[in-house]
């Protein structure tokens, strides 16, 4: 009988052991579980109270807006005097300076007077010449060149170039006339002459600069590549021009 109760007590306690130990085991998974489902429940619950957060303050934001643009709607309807009300002085200010504006550069623009266009040209009595050629590819030479119909031709090109450099701002001015000294055999070869008038004190500033070669050479090159009627029988081939200093 003791041995029985020694085994039975043994049977027990080891029983009571295995209990113990799978109910600590039980419970620590349990608990275990519950700490990690407790961190994502609160996650959501954090997601949740940002976006309604989020949510509030857009309605808050929303309703500023709105209340602001009614302020200011009821400011500017607001009489100032009479039935004047406060938009209609808004807008009469910024036309008023716009008119302002307006009229001062209209009246800059009467008054002002520049000083290039002052001169006196009774002044400029320095002869400057520039001699050349060009060609008229349109055409053919023959002896009629020399008769009445010669006069025509050359009439119609000194008036081209008179009033190419008539219309040239820089060259206006100075620009005296233009002669055409006759014409030659190879699709009609015309040599030309430019005439300009200089003053007397600023002739070698004007020689190196305004009416340098280079600067009436190349008024007379940027027009010939401005032609439109190619066909036209007074067209001048821009390649063919020639220009040089004249005495």
């Amino acid at each position: 009988m003791d041995m029985e109760d020694i085994e039975l007590q043994e049977k027990k306690t080891n029983g009571d052991y295995g209990a113990t130990c799978m109910t600590a085991g039980n419970g620590g998974s349990a608990a275990e579980r519950g700490e990690l489902l407790n961190p994502r429940t609160a996650d959501h619950n954090g997601e949740m109270v940002s976006c309604s957060n989020a949510a509030e303050n857009g309605m808050n934001l929303g309703n500023a807006k709105r209340s602001s643009v009614c302020r200011v709607k009821k400011e500017l309807n607001e009489v100032v005097f009479w039935k004047i009300r406060l938009w209609m002085v808004v807008v009469f200010i910024f036309l008023l300076i716009a008119a302002v504006i307006l009229i001062s550069l209209l009246l800059c623009s009467l008054i002002y007077d520049d000083p290039d266009e002052k001169f006196d040209p009774s002044l400029f009595k320095v002869p400057l010449y520039f001699n050349g050629s060009f060609q008229l590819p349109n055409l053919a030479f023959t002896e009629e060149l020399y008769s009445s119909e010669n006069q025509a031709l050359a009439a119609n090109i000194e008036n081209k170039l008179s009033d190419l450099y008539r219309a040239s701002p820089a060259l206006g001015r100075y620009f005296n006339n233009t002669e055409i000294h006759g014409f030659r055999n190879g699709s009609v070869i015309v040599d030309y002459q430019l005439t300009f008038l200089m003053p007397e004190e600023n002739q070698d500033q004007l020689r190196n600069f305004t009416l340098s070669r280079e600067m009436v050479y190349n008024v007379f090159r940027q027009f010939l590549y401005d032609q439109e009627a190619e066909s036209a029988p007074t067209y001048i081939d821009p390649v063919s021009l020639i220009m040089f200093l004249g005495h």
